[in-house]
């Protein structure tokens, strides 16, 4: 059932213009909620739109074309799609339906100030239920604060999407839960996820299969252990997968998931043919059992401000602990906005790397990483500046919080 915390929020709002916005945890297992989704219809800034500054959008109201359900609902929240763009930038801020602003809040695993630090992130705002009606022409704006240290702010947004949960005991919804793996089952390097799963409103339209464990962070909120999933271009994706017939099953595939201190949680959300969504019980504490198979993640820290390549060479560091002479491969892993101008990657004053993806658009890189280049202890990585192209400074590449990740995998044959 929904928490306390969440109905708790809206009995305390008071009347005001610009009303500060609470963060919430997104759902959790027993919620029942639907998720109305909205993706810029644009071909500017890599399909986003542009928040502020002196182009593009200038915050008119934008329509939903959903027929809202608002019976029996509990509470509402926003999910913001947001790349910083520019540094500096402050106060995005979204209005429902001419209600009151609210501010959208940062993710606290970023230092602050976070307009500080390039990121791509997923923020979630409490909006009131009143903020919203029954059926079409709801809408939203949104807003960045004017000021800013080199007088073009802008965010850009490539999803929002509304959350409304209900009451679980008034609302007829689909329910399900995970049948495999069974509890105290050790999980190897495949695993099978399995759920039931059904609806009172007839077909199960999928299943998506998620779980609570450390692994990247490609959440780019800093927070390595969660439940890992997230929006991009008001799509679900990061999850571990999404079955859409029976029997409802994938399989995980976790021979670059990194070794647990925690036990791993699993679950799955449950979407009947009309949106409803169910997300089922949490279930089991698992641990991950390969012989002679082990990952390490490698956080990076000392990461850079305002990290952007045509600003200059950038560096920050991460440390191996595990022995490298059982290494076997590697993999760097980032976020980064208009990775086309990149100018190489170096680790320990070596080039592991040298350039992919698109200019003025964001990308997810996933590359190998030669072992040879690691030592034990802490490394130093580096991007290399980006030079000028015909004479003229160019974007750069932007790399997003938390900087540069790198998965080791090691094989004992011992073990």
């Amino acid at each position: 059932m929904t928490s306390p915390s969440r109905c708790s929020w809206f009995a305390a709002i008071a009347a005001g213009c610009c009303m500060p916005a609470v963060s919430l945890a997104q759902p959790k297992p027993g919620d029942v909620f639907r998720e109305y989704r909205w993706r810029p219809d644009t071909t500017d800034a890599g399909g986003a739109l542009r928040v502020g500054g002196r182009e593009g959008y200038g915050g008119g109201a934008i329509l939903l074309p959903h027929d809202v359900d608002v019976q029996h609902a509990l509470n509402a929240e926003v999910v913001i799609e947001k790349l910083l763009c520019h540094d500096g930038t402050r106060g995005l801020a979204i209005q429902v339906n001419d209600h009151d602003w609210r501010t959208v809040p940062e993710a606290e695993g970023i230092p602050a100030p976070q307009c500080d630090y390039q990121h791509h992130t997923c923020a979630v705002v409490a909006v009131p239920l009143g903020d919203l009606h029954a059926g079409k022409g709801n809408g939203f704006r949104l807003r960045v604060s004017p000021e800013h240290p080199w007088k073009w702010p802008q965010n850009l947004i490539y999803g929002v999407h509304f959350r409304i949960y209900y009451d679980p005991l008034k609302k007829p919804h689909p329910s399900g839960r995970m049948t495999s793996p069974k509890p105290g089952e050790a999980l190897g390097q495949s695993v099978q996820l399995r759920a039931s799963a059904s609806s009172p409103h007839g077909r199960i339209q999928q299943v998506d299969f998620l779980g609570l464990y450390e692994d990247a962070n490609w959440e780019g909120d800093g927070r390595y252990r969660q439940w890992h999933y997230r929006s991009r271009r008001a799509a679900l994706t990061g999850h571990l997968g999404t079955a859409v017939t029976e029997p409802y099953q994938v399989v995980w595939d976790t021979s670059w998931v990194p070794d647990q201190r925690q036990p791993i949680r699993l679950a799955a959300w449950v979407v009947d043919e009309t949106g409803l969504t169910c997300f089922t019980e949490a279930a089991g504490e698992w641990k991950l059992l390969r012989p002679g198979h082990a990952v390490e993640l490698c956080k990076p820290y000392d990461v850079p401000k305002k990290w952007v390549t045509r600003s200059g060479e950038k560096e920050q560091k991460f440390q191996v602990a595990g022995d490298l002479g059982k290494a076997v491969a590697a993999r760097l892993l980032w976020s980064s906005w208009s990775p086309g101008y990149m100018n190489g990657i170096y680790v320990n004053s070596k080039k592991v790397f040298g350039r992919e993806g698109p200019r003025y658009a964001c990308f997810t890189h996933c590359v190998p990483l030669d072992v040879r280049a690691l030592v034990s202890g802490e490394n130093v990585l580096r991007t290399g500046a980006t030079p000028k192209y015909d004479g003229k400074t160019v974007h750069g590449m932007e790399v997003n919080w938390p900087g540069i990740m790198v998965l080791i995998q090691y094989r004992d044959s011992g073990r």
